[in-house]
């Protein structure tokens, strides 16, 4: 007598799922049968007002216990022979992972895990409110991570988000606050708060272009919501508080390829390192701390001489005597133009 397999039915259970998130959400769930299955399960159309909004993506859809460890609440699934046909499909490539005895399902970008873990066999990822799918979620914050639209919650889930222990939690918390909530002095308390007392590993480093827009720099972009003047002058009263250990901090994000440049991460960095009052102190209290690693003493070499062109010389000829060819290279640039500006 010919038998269903549980699995088939685990299977179609997670589909299931998916479909009914997707058509609740309004948008299309368009199955790709079992027989053409090369490792797509279906295309997803998104709608929204009834529109369509030009974008699909490719879903590879997992289901049952065996792809989650509730201890340590990961999804998993194998890359098995797909890594060449995910990496090269026409669309975006997500990986949903549908836990039947949870009811709940989480999603991943593969394209961009396979670029990321080029030796990796197996996909690994957490079970996140960050990363959850289901019919709360689909619109608010599926859809809009996948179109590129800041997602939507409110005040308070983000805020709760912000203060979570995960990563991607905190990530999304902070992102909605900033980009839907700029004027709200409680934001910046918060933005500020997680730089001075999460740690390094725990900060995600967008949170410096965030906290630069307080001081601004040519490379900011700005859309929606901006600080106001009275929101401005409310943050800097909090940089004002920063001390030489805050500015350490600041410059440890600096990437040491990207260096201070257009563009780049350092450009953040020195944009609120340079508006913090009594800057120079500091810059040169850094220079001369030999407990400071000497890349990071090379940035504020670098910042005070933007600051004082010049004047920094004697500070400048003490790092090169200490072994810098960078604060070398730096007094060799200011003696013969005067000043030095690394965005010229």
């Amino acid at each position: 007598m010919p038998t269903y397999r549980q699995s088939a039915i685990t299977a179609k259970e997670g589909i299931n799922f998916v479909r009914s998130v997707v058509e609740s959400g309004g948008s299309l769930f368009i199955k790709i049968e079992q027989e053409n299955d090369l490792g797509i399960d279906a295309i997803l159309e998104f709608i929204e007002d009834g529109r369509p909004l030009n974008k699909q993506i490719a879903v590879q859809i997992k289901s049952g216990a065996s792809y989650y460890t509730s201890e340590a609440k990961e999804c998993a699934f194998p890359i098995g022979s797909h890594r060449t046909y995910w990496s090269r499909y026409p669309l975006p490539v997500f990986g949903v992972v549908y836990v039947p005895a949870l009811q709940a399902a989480y999603w991943l970008n593969i394209k961009r895990y396979l670029e990321a873990n080029l030796k990796e066999t197996v996909i690994r990822f957490p079970a996140t409110e960050a990363n959850k799918f289901n019919a709360t979620t689909f619109n608010n914050l599926f859809v809009s991570a996948v179109v590129g639209r800041t997602p939507v919650l409110d005040f308070e889930e983000a805020f709760r988000l912000a203060h979570s222990q995960e990563a991607s939690e905190i990530y999304l918390g902070l992102l909605v606050l900033f980009r839907r909530f700029p004027n709200n002095k409680a934001v910046w308390d918060e933005l500020v708060r997680t730089f001075i007392e999460r740690p390094t590993t725990e900060i995600p480093p967008v949170l410096l272009y965030w906290l630069a827009h307080i001081p601004g720099h040519g490379d900011i972009l700005y859309y929606g919501e901006t600080p106001s003047e009275e929101t401005r002058a409310y943050a800097r009263g909090l940089f004002a508080r920063f001390g030489a250990e805050q500015v350490i901090k600041l410059l440890s994000f600096i990437d040491p390829e990207g260096q201070i440049g257009r563009g780049t991460l350092g450009q953040s960095v020195e944009a609120i390192v340079s508006s913090l009052p009594n800057v120079a102190a500091m810059l040169r209290e850094i220079m001369r701390s030999h407990e400071v690693e000497m890349s990071i003493r090379e940035f504020a070499s670098l910042i005070l001489a933007m600051k004082e062109a010049e004047g920094a010389l004697p500070d400048l000829a003490t790092l090169e005597a200490e072994g810098s060819w960078y604060a070398g290279e730096i007094a060799r640039h200011l003696k013969e133009y005067e000043w030095i500006n690394p965005y010229a």
